[in-house]
């Protein structure tokens, strides 16, 4: 597996892989169609940007223009939810993704054992002891993001890892809106049982997903923000009934960070394009604190 994707991929996973509200799907708001945002208003006295990403997209999809590049790297300051430095920081990631004790079937009722290690042995070749040796500590939602990344391989591209790559060549400070055992935590609170059918739906839903997922960066390439954000909204399963959690209550506890960071320095921030629209999105609750934000045609 490699460690420095994996982490977008699983967040990427946690927007898509539910069901979703078809009759969401495609509404296109007006409002927040655009990826990128200029932010001015009292106390902004330097330029600066809120991009929304989409944290898995295929190679052929991948639009990442100069003009976007070069405001990154006139930037002061690169904020994302997680630290960009802690994204390639293996020894970092690795508690954060494996099992203190027991090992991932402890997870399963018996009958979803059944199912999970079909699927290994249909996707990996692995029978039950070959799927313990090399998958046995690492926690559930690891497992979730592999039923999506095995259609991915090779084929997929991360904004966030780019955007990392331009800061490390100009030596661009970064900062995350979040440390990692934020983003987790809240993963790790759910009980086994949430945690299994999280697993449990992707693998039933696994060739859906891929769909959606397509239909997602088609959303995101005609930068519908709002939609995108409806359909985070209004997935069904297990993660349906975290959404105030995942995006809500996470993009009100940003506020007050993106507030005294865009008053002291330019800040390029990039955040899951989900984040953006909405009551409760970030453009919105920005504008509530009496910013200016404008979309910027990229």
């Amino acid at each position: 597996m490699n460690l420095k994707l994996s982490w977008s991929i699983f967040l990427c996973s946690l927007l898509f892989l539910c069901s979703f509200s078809s009759e969401e799907h495609g509404k296109k708001l007006e409002s927040s169609s655009s990826l990128l945002w200029k932010i001015e208003g009292t106390g902004v006295h330097k330029d600066c940007y809120l991009f929304g990403t989409m944290h898995m997209i295929q190679k052929d999809r991948f639009y990442f223009p100069t003009a976007l590049q070069k405001k990154i790297r006139k930037s002061q300051l690169v904020i994302s939810e997680v630290d960009l430095d802690d994204l390639d920081d293996q020894m970092k990631l690795m508690p954060y993704l494996t099992l203190q004790e027991g090992n991932v079937l402890d997870f399963f009722t018996e009958k979803q054992q059944d199912t999970l290690l079909n699927w290994a042995k249909e996707e990996f070749f692995l029978d039950k002891e070959a799927f313990l040796a090399s998958m046995g500590k690492m926690k559930p939602f690891v497992l979730l993001q592999l039923t999506t990344q095995m259609s991915m391989v090779g084929k997929v591209e991360s904004y966030e890892m780019s955007i990392a790559k331009i800061c490390k060549e100009e030596k661009i400070e970064t900062l995350g809106l979040e440390g990692l055992e934020e983003q987790i935590g809240f993963l790790d609170a759910l009980s086994k049982e949430q945690q299994a059918e999280m697993v449990i739906e992707a693998i039933r839903d696994g060739d859906k997903a891929v769909e959606m997922l397509r239909d997602l960066q088609d959303m995101y390439l005609r930068q519908e923000m709002d939609s995108l954000y409806l359909i985070a909204k209004n997935e069904g399963g297990t993660m349906g009934s975290l959404e105030q959690v995942f995006l809500a209550q996470r993009n009100h506890n940003w506020i007050p960070k993106i507030k005294a960071w865009i008053a002291e320095k330019s800040c390029f921030i990039a955040v899951g394009a989900g984040h953006l629209g909405g009551e409760e999105g970030v453009i919105n609750l920005l504008r509530k604190e009496g910013y200016r934000l404008t979309p910027v045609k990229i």
